[in-house]
């Protein structure tokens, strides 16, 4: 029985080894301009192995004519368009029959088969045939994406797959003209899958970013390319401040906004705001892009900068003045006093811009630095401040005076007005009878005005120096500015004032317009 078994398990593989097997894909797809392959083994009956082989392909013809594209003994057997594009990927000895069309054309498209012939009396057609379709060129390269980093080196990868073992593609790099690089080109190969690689290496620059850098694939026929628009990352830069205001400036009760811009690549992840008074420099409790004043006012009057970050780096704006504008503010510290030389009338104007301050008279109107007549007028300026002294010199008549001082600048104008009745030395009473409005108005003046008593002695009197109510300067008694004041007060039964040598009774109103 063990013998009956083995004789025909013996005759089986004697008969299968007689068979002409192949094996091919009834439908193989190529895109036009690359090569196609057509996977192919086969067998034949052993007892022919030591016969020479003779591998040829077959194209069926759009007129359905069977014609040989690749004859493995000479090419001379081929037809004129298929010669020099068609190749064997494997060996005939080893069973491989596979067949390789370089530079694929349209026409190419249709049924192909194999044949194998030993000698004049054994040869085999393996059919069925496969079928070759053909489509449009649509591959594109890849490349990989890469961090680039302004003045850092990089190194960014092209890449190109096909699963045919053809003609292979050239890939080549456009990149922007003054940016120096390197190539270096590999093939690498996962199963059937061919890998053609290319690294460029080059160093970006800021200005760079934004420009093309492509990635081109070629074969004999066709291109395709990929594009990668760069991306250059860099710290932040050209950091500033800008103010939204009007053409005429920055009002005071208007509403204004600092904004804090820079370029950067990643875009800014944090902004912090500074405000300057003097040489001190105090952060301000924000985060956010823009500063708002709504509305603005003048103890916003200051300097301001701002500072940014990204991951890569920092950096710091300009500083920018908010001069914020408002109409003049006369104080209400106008004094006038009688001196020696004369009669002196202090004003002290607060405006931005400074205004200019002018004296106004029944003969005349003084202003600035000058001298007319027995007036003398002296002005300095601080700041916003501006501070002007009358001196009326000479002999004073028994007469009421109206001193007025006005401040004027581009947003409007602010007059205070001081009504002086002057009595000559040796005066022991002031007549009121005409006027109780001076009892009135030295109420309205004690309220706000600083009143200085001094002793009734002599020609003796204290220098009261003003402090002024807007930025705390304050003027010592060998200021210019600084007078001698010798008030009387007020009586409390029989309408006089009792006074030294020198008197004076001062009353005040005071207007502003815009």
């Amino acid at each position: 029985m063990i013998g009956k078994s083995y004789l025909l398990l013996t005759l089986l593989r004697v008969g299968l080894s007689q068979e002409w097997k192949g094996n091919t894909p009834g439908e193989v797809t190529a895109q036009e301009g690359l090569c196609a392959q057509i996977p192919c083994h086969y067998s034949y009956p052993s007892h022919l192995a030591n016969q020479l082989q003779l591998g040829i392909w077959y194209n069926n013809d759009e007129w359905g004519t069977w014609s040989i594209i690749f004859h493995s003994k000479d090419q001379i057997h081929e037809l004129p368009q298929f010669r020099n594009r068609t190749q064997l990927s494997g060996d005939l000895k080893d069973g491989d029959c596979s067949l390789i069309i370089n530079n694929i054309r349209r026409q190419d498209a249709g049924p192909y088969f194999f044949r194998i012939e030993l000698d004049n009396w054994n040869s085999y057609s393996y059919l069925p045939p496969t079928q070759l379709h053909i489509y449009d060129f649509t591959d594109k390269p890849r490349i990989s994406p890469a961090e680039i980093i302004a003045g850092k080196r990089v190194d960014i990868s092209c890449t190109f797959n096909t699963t045919c073992n053809g003609t292979a593609p050239v890939l080549t790099w456009d990149t922007p003209t003054d940016v120096p690089g390197s190539v270096s080109n590999t093939v690498t190969q996962h199963g059937v899958t061919l890998t053609y690689t290319s690294v460029l290496s080059l160093t970006p620059s800021l200005k760079h970013h934004g420009q093309n850098l492509t990635c081109r694939v070629r074969y004999p026929s066709v291109t395709s390319e990929r594009t990668l628009v760069l991306t250059v990352q860099y710290p932040p830069q050209e950091t500033m401040v800008s103010i939204s205001r009007s053409t005429d400036g920055i009002r005071e009760g208007s509403n204004i906004t600092l904004t804090c811009s820079s370029e950067s690549v990643p875009p800014i992840s944090h902004y912090t705001w500074f405000r300057i008074e003097g040489n001190t420099s105090t952060q301000l409790n924000t985060s956010s892009r823009t500063l708002s004043f709504n509305p603005v006012t003048r103890e916003n009057d200051a300097s301001f900068y701002c500072t940014v970050r990204n991951p890569l780096g920092n950096s710091t704006s300009n500083i920018t003045h908010l001069d914020v504008q408002y109409n003049p503010e006369i104080s209400q510290e106008l004094e006038c006093t009688r001196r020696s030389e004369g009669v002196t009338c202090i004003c002290v104007a607060n405006s931005n811009p400074p205004g200019d301050l002018t004296w106004h008279l029944p003969p005349a109107k003084i202003s600035g630095n000058q001298t007319r007549g027995r007036l003398l007028s002296r002005r300095v300026r601080d700041g916003h401040l501006v501070i002007g002294s009358l001196i009326l010199t000479g002999p004073q008549d028994e007469k009421g005076v109206m001193v007025s001082c006005s401040v004027r600048n581009t947003h409007g104008e602010a007059m205070f007005k001081v009504y002086l009745w002057v009595r000559g030395r040796g005066s022991r009473k002031w007549p009121v009878g005409s006027l109780m409005a001076g009892i009135m108005l030295s109420v309205f003046v004690a309220g706000i005005l600083i009143f200085v008593n001094v002793k009734n002695t002599g020609d003796e009197s204290r220098c009261t120096c003003f402090h002024s109510l807007f930025h705390g300067h304050s003027y010592k008694p060998d200021d210019p500015l600084c007078t001698k004041m010798n008030f009387s007060k007020l009586p409390s039964g029989d309408g006089t004032v009792r006074t030294s040598e020198d008197t004076e009774y001062t009353g005040i109103s005071r207007f502003q317009r815009n």
